[in-house]
């Protein structure tokens, strides 16, 4: 179980997160799902409400691409460490910002998955001060009603 719950995460960052396939997560998150993708945020809920919460980083930056640098598992809990690379898609956000410039983000997440492998809680820890140096930052902030 351990492999296939690693894969379902693997799955998840490639197909859904780089990708963009959304119409993953349903096979992929259970209903009554709990993410905790940063701190700021609060709690995503189900596949629906982690849909809308990609499409926001998906609308802020031209190129997503995650890579998973390293994964274990230990019963049904999985921890991934992983980097993200993304080209800024500024906009009118900041007028100094140069489109395209790419960030680097680098965090882990532990995944809690149910007897069938769909993930039932996620945890996630990141650089988020790569996100906030950004020009990205305002628009998805402002999206996710963050205050910072």
């Amino acid at each position: 179980m351990t492999e296939q719950n690693m894969k379902i995460v693997r799955r998840l960052l490639d197909e859904v997160w780089t990708q963009g396939n959304l119409s993953l997560l349903p096979e992929l998150i259970a209903t009554d799902a709990v993410s905790h993708p940063m701190p700021q945020f609060g709690e995503v809920r189900g596949p629906e409400e982690y849909k809308q919460f990609i499409a926001v980083y998906k609308g802020a930056f031209r190129d997503m691409a995650f890579t998973v640098e390293d994964q274990f598992a230990s019963d049904n809990k999985v921890a991934t460490r992983w980097t993200s690379r993304v080209s800024e898609d500024s906009g009118d956000a900041r007028p100094d910002a140069e489109d395209g410039e790419q960030v680097t983000i680098d965090g882990m997440t532990i995944t809690h998955h149910d007897d069938s492998g769909k993930i039932i809680a996620e945890w996630a820890a990141w650089d988020s001060q790569s996100l906030l140096q950004s020009a990205a930052a305002p628009q998805i902030f402002e999206q996710l009603s963050i205050r910072v």
